[in-house]
């Protein structure tokens, strides 16, 4: 297996620590991720910093000593389309989910997945790529949530997940395990709502706005087929950080032990240093709530902006600028402070071994950018149990 844009490898480590898939290549330009990377995995798998337009399948083949590769993994950096960012249709780096495609064509793999923004669903590029596939590989394409699959975070990503067509299989996305009965936050009303095929889409931030142009593939309601209440609770920020908070005294959850908490202090815990005015600025924000016009001094912001947590609610798309209160949803639900680079890791459901080097801002970037390990884990015994004997054979 492979990986381009590999990142800290988030994605390929959750296929081999979710289906036992061995990794042989993995490639990024970013040196902070494979630094990151090797200090925590070793130097054994073969990690190219090269630009993914001057990599060739060939180059592929022979940097994994000519193992067969079973399926290529990628998240291609899409911020041109992107919803958080400027939305620069000429963004060059737009243009690199053309190459992941070009790879999959040549490598011809048994399988492959991509994930990107939400937005990529609705692109034509995306469209066209897939068509220029269909003789070879049978696909799905789709809006996921993080949070219908263990995650404490509302972290809506596109999937896409291809099967080669000599399979015969159909591939689908992996079925949601998470919503349940429990009461969770909800930041738009600002009240606890019980989870149902009726509110999903408002408790994940999912649902377009009235005049929006959104597509419903952006519904999170259709992937409930099963409906909400048979499934587990979701997992809240409460849950995944509490046992971080030394003043809290509460012990380490069943989401955060699986993470390998309950033991303080962890790494990559430290507080970021917000000045003083800030703080008491911060502190008046009330939890799960936006802030006052005086926090604000008055000027409008993104509608997150200087927002507040909720320990009974999920948290929104960690980004690369977390640090920031004034870039999100980012601030503790009980300190006037943003979250902490560990913290952010838990969200994202990194094990707290997990070691982040470099610059604090660097580790930011790299956990903002990363796709959930635990959620790739699932996706990998999803593709493991879908493919059974291709994959075996």
């Amino acid at each position: 297996m492979a990986e381009l844009f590999a990142g800290v490898g988030s994605v390929a480590e959750g296929f081999r620590a979710g289906a036992g898939f061995d990794i042989a290549y993995l490639n990024d330009v970013d040196p902070a991720a494979r630094d990151t990377y090797q200090e925590n995995y070793g130097t054994d798998v073969p990690y190219d910093l090269i630009d993914v337009q001057d990599v060739t399948a060939d180059d592929i083949r022979e940097r994994s000593g000519d193992r067969p590769i079973a399926g290529l993994l990628g998240c291609p950096p899409c911020q041109g389309w992107s919803t958080a960012g400027p939305r620069k249709q000429d963004d060059a780096r737009n243009a690199l989910l053309g190459d992941f495609f070009r790879l999959v064509t040549d490598l011809r793999p048994l399988f492959f997945v991509m994930e990107n923004v939400p937005a990529v669903s609705d692109r034509a590029e995306l469209a066209a790529a897939l068509s220029a596939l269909s003789p070879h590989y049978q696909t799905w394409a789709g809006v996921l949530n993080a949070a219908s699959y263990g995650l404490p975070q509302s972290r809506q990503r596109t999937l896409v997940i291809g099967y080669d067509v000599r399979t015969g299989v159909q591939p689908t996305p992996p079925p949601p395990t998470h919503a349940g009965t429990r009461r969770v936050w909800d930041y738009r009303s600002e009240k606890l709502v019980k989870p149902s095929v009726e509110t999903i889409d408002t408790i994940l931030g999912a649902a377009p706005r009235i005049g929006s142009a959104a597509s419903s593939a952006y519904l999170m309601a259709d992937h409930y087929e099963v409906g909400t209440e048979k499934l587990k609770d979701f997992v809240t920020v409460g849950e995944a950080l509490r046992d971080l908070d030394p003043e809290s005294g509460m012990q380490a959850s069943d989401y955060a032990r699986r993470l390998g908490g309950g033991w303080f202090p962890p790494e990559n815990h430290k507080s970021w240093r917000h000045g003083p005015d800030l703080v008491a600025r911060l502190a008046r924000v009330p939890e799960g709530r936006r802030p006052p016009a005086d926090v604000t001094s008055g000027k409008r912001y993104y509608s997150q902006a200087y927002a507040r947590l909720h320990r009974r609610g999920l948290a929104r798309t960690i980004t690369t600028n977390f640090h920031n209160p004034g870039s999100g949803r980012f601030l503790h639900y009980a300190h006037p402070r943003s979250l902490t680079v560990r913290e952010a890791a838990r969200l994202q459901g990194f094990r707290d071994d997990f070691r982040f080097i470099h610059h604090p801002s660097w580790q930011e970037r790299l956990i903002g950018n990363a796709f959930p390990p635990l959620w790739a884990e699932v996706i990998a015994r999803h593709v493991r149990r879908q493919l059974g004997e291709s994959l075996a054979s």
